[in-house]
């Protein structure tokens, strides 16, 4: 069930690529997944992430892949995520490294953002990265960490700063629309992120335990570990479209 589940978040990814017509947070060139994702695509390069290192590909021949090049990253990394066609986060145990790919095959890390041990994704849009920190007492590189949402202001990619905290249950994957942040935590949450500062809980799904999602204009697909939910996001709130 879960290899058939996989199977068809992987087909409405690809078909979301497909269609210019998108609203999301990432930009040209660049593919849209999930935030639990361990690999992403940046214009003609394909980044994937394992164990302690980053995987570069070149896909400008979509039948022939070549593997270009290897990087060490000294930490266990979990998840990537692109920003934009030049810019990827990655997400770590230890921290979220911001990488510069404007000249791939070379790469340059800018930055890195430190935090408690935690498993954690990442996802970020011109000025806030949004991280969720999750203490896994079954995962040995996270049972030390904290439940929390970090937001990170990234205006300077060299020098990413904490600017506020927000407590959560057990939070896992998480996406962007325009203001509004959506968190796999025990369900569904509909965050209002406008002002950092004072982020606000606008809507909530707790029939769905949620572990990631992909938002694609105003149509969110979340993923559980048994199952598929399809939304329509309007007006600060999800409507269940359909359910798997």
């Amino acid at each position: 069930m879960k290899k058939y589940i996989s199977i068809l978040a992987i087909a409405f990814l690809w078909s979301c690529q497909s269609d210019s017509s998108s609203d999301t947070s990432n930009g040209g060139g660049a593919g849209q997944g999930g935030s639990l994702a361990r690999f992403t695509i940046a214009g003609d390069h394909l980044y994937a992430v394992h164990n302690q290192s980053l995987n570069v590909f070149d896909i400008s021949n979509n039948a022939n892949a070549i593997y270009l090049s290897k990087q060490e990253l000294f930490t266990t990394v979990e998840t990537i995520f692109t920003r934009d066609s030049n810019t990827i986060f990655i997400g770590s145990t230890s921290g979220m490294f911001i990488y510069d790919v404007s000249s791939a095959p070379s790469i340059q890390r800018l930055s890195t953002y430190q935090h408690i041990v935690s498993c954690d994704p990442v996802v970020a849009n011109e000025d806030y990265a949004y991280v969720t920190l999750r203490s896994d007492q079954t995962n040995n590189f996270c049972w030390r960490g904290v439940n929390q949402l970090d937001i990170v202001d990234i205006r300077d990619l060299s020098n990413p700063q904490l600017v506020s905290s927000f407590p959560m249950v057990s939070p896992r994957g998480l996406g962007l629309y325009g203001d509004t942040l959506m968190v796999c935590d025990e369900g569904l949450k509909v965050l209002n992120v406008a002002d950092p500062n004072a982020i606000k809980l606008i809507d909530v799904d707790e029939d769905f335990k949620a572990i990631d999602l992909i938002p694609y204009g105003n149509l969110i697909i979340a993923v559980a570990e048994d199952g598929l939910s399809q939304y329509r996001y309007h007006k600060g709130k999800l409507n269940l479209l359909s359910r798997l």
